[in-house]
């Protein structure tokens, strides 16, 4: 996760949340992806209530509980996970609260460790295990597996961007191409900065580009 800013004011929703003004509103906000995975243009879009409503009106309709993801990640957080860190309030730290890690090599599964412990933390930590490396179903598993693909995949371009910045004098376009991947518009963008953040010598040379938080 990393941090979004939830725009204002609120778009109309005085009867139903699940209309075009408030998924176009989402995507924007989003950068168009899954708010928990982070997967980009996901081909299964859900209209997410942070907190679960059951049933409450107020919760249903509140815009600022409204959140865009993927249907994987919304069938598996369900109405299981309602105490989550917030990615829409700065003062929850989403970028730096829970260390994200991920070797781009075959068959590799995120590991996910808690840094600043709370209650909210560690139930992030839990659902984004079950998001990413889930096998408790048949269906689950394989969403899983195929997240994970696209995580890997979108890693590797990574790193090579990476060594081709530094294997070239004229960098300025692999500089511009690591920026990019470092903004909250690129997929998987938690992994990567902690990719910088766990390198000291790549923390002092692109820090500028994702600062501490957001």
């Amino acid at each position: 996760m990393v941090y979004f800013e939830k725009s204002q004011p609120a778009p109309n929703i005085s009867n139903t949340h699940n209309s075009q003004e408030v998924l176009d509103r989402l995507e924007k906000d989003f950068c168009n992806k899954c708010y928990i995975c982070e997967e980009k243009e996901p081909q299964n879009i859900n209209i997410e209530h942070f907190i679960s409503h059951q049933g409450d009106r107020q919760l249903r309709l509140s815009w600022n509980n409204l959140f865009l993801s993927c249907r994987h990640c919304n069938d598996i957080k369900s109405t299981t996970f309602d105490n989550l860190l917030n990615c829409t309030v700065l003062s929850d730290y989403v970028d730096t609260s829970i260390h994200y890690y991920c070797q781009p090599m075959p068959k590799e599964k995120p590991i996910f460790k808690v840094l600043i412990v709370s209650d909210k933390a560690e139930e992030t930590k839990e659902l984004l295990e079950k998001c990413f490396n889930g096998e408790h179903t048949a269906q689950k598993a394989l969403e899983s597996s195929s997240l994970r693909s696209s995580l890997l995949k979108e890693l590797r371009v990574f790193q090579n961007l990476l060594f081709d910045y530094y294997e070239n004098q004229d960098n300025e376009y692999f500089l511009v191409k690591i920026k990019e991947h470092l903004s909250k518009r690129s997929a998987f963008t938690a992994f990567k900065r902690w990719i910088i953040r766990d390198n000291i010598h790549l923390e002092n040379e692109f820090q500028q580009y994702i600062g501490n938080q957001p």
